[in-house]
């Protein structure tokens, strides 16, 4: 048996035995290497997708292997655009920039499964989460979210929220890190009533740790179980609904990275990476009917204006590492489409310049 499949068993009985959150054990910690993955594949020489009349994209996805979604930087006009991949023209534009009704200042998108086509947008300026879908947006000329909510101020702006089912949501604790030195709260992540803030801010706590924590989030499609891949640590974190941590794992590069107060004029010390280092590990992630596929970038020092190849983990739903794609160049927000025969990304070489969209091949056969 290997040990990703021990760990799902280890799991499953520490979830029927309950957690103890006092005493923060993990019984199932396992550690993989790239040797662990049943394939190692290149990707290289991908197609370029040419769309001449888009305006500033931050990222896009892939939607019904047809649309592109794009959100858009804001400078814009318009913040969220869907293209034909067909006739590589726009068929919608919504979300003008502004403050008033219908209107964001700015546009971060979360859709990472093409299975389900709702997804939310996060205003970044205010605070503000909304919840749409694809349909509703190619119906409709002017956006109209099918809810809407204000995000606790204690949420990390730049990690990621996971939606629940019931008017609840789980985020990142923008006031956590790992060292006891620099944190003083007690979980990375926590579970909030959508609209609940207690109004705490940065006065509230000695310590901002903001640049340096964070994870992408996303619950199993069977088992509800919260996937959190950390973005500065080469570990995954997995938690029951009561957000007891039931499992990791950890790898390829086993980062252990440590930290420092840096001193500058504010009214709370800011806590960087020590070494003059910027670990950075998982930038994205995908979700297909049967496999989940992670962007990797494992780095210590990362620099905005070369921006190295990424890897891309596939892995199946019950963990198993399946192929481990050496991409060759940088990469983010990833669509795979249904047949998952070929990935669609965005790419540039450094943050100072526009992305491209590329389409490689996947699977040969």
């Amino acid at each position: 048996m290997n040990k990703i499949k021990r760990l799902l068993l280890v799991m499953i009985t520490f979830v029927m035995n309950g957690c103890d959150k006092s005493t923060n054990k993990i019984e199932n910690e396992l550690v993989f290497s790239r040797e662990d993955f049943k394939e190692t594949k290149t990707l290289s020489n991908p197609e370029e997708i040419v769309i001449k009349d888009l305006l500033y994209p931050a990222s896009f996805r892939v939607m019904n292997d047809s649309l592109l979604i794009v959100d858009n930087q804001p400078v814009c006009d318009y913040l969220l655009e869907v293209y034909s991949l067909n006739s590589l023209t726009a068929v919608k534009r919504h979300i003008n920039r502004g403050n008033g009704p219908g209107e964001m200042l700015s546009c971060s998108m979360s859709l990472h499964d093409n299975q389900n086509e709702t997804f939310f947008l996060r205003d970044l300026s205010t605070n503000l989460c909304y919840v749409t879908d694809l349909s509703t947006l190619l119906q409709n000329n002017v956006f109209k979210p099918s809810s809407s909510f204000k995000l606790s101020s204690e949420i990390s702006i730049g990690a990621d929220i996971c939606l629940m089912s019931d008017n609840r949501y789980v985020g990142c604790h923008m006031w956590y890190l790992e060292d006891p030195n620099f944190s003083v709260v007690d979980a990375p992540l926590m579970v909030l009533k959508r609209g609940e803030d207690n109004g705490k801010g940065i006065n509230d706590y000695p310590f901002m740790v903001a640049s340096v924590n964070g994870s992408l989030l996303f619950t199993h499609p069977d088992t509800n179980h919260i996937w959190s891949l950390d973005m500065h640590r080469d570990i995954i974190r997995i938690y029951n609904d009561s957000l007891c941590q039931i499992g990791s794992l950890s790898g390829p590069d086993n980062f252990r990275p440590s930290y420092t107060r840096k001193e500058i004029k504010a009214p709370v010390a800011f806590v960087t990476f020590e070494g003059e280092k910027f670990y950075t590990s998982y930038i994205d992630y995908y979700l297909t009917e049967k496999h989940i596929y992670l962007v990797y970038q494992g780095t210590e020092y990362f620099d905005p204006t070369n921006l190295l190849p990424v890897e891309i983990f596939k892995l199946d739903y019950s963990g198993n590492l399946l192929c481990n794609y050496k991409v060759d160049r940088y990469v983010y927000s990833i669509s795979i489409d249904r047949s998952e025969k070929y990935l669609y990304c965005a790419s540039r070489k450094s943050l100072e310049e526009p992305p491209t969209i590329l389409k490689y091949t996947l699977n040969t056969k």
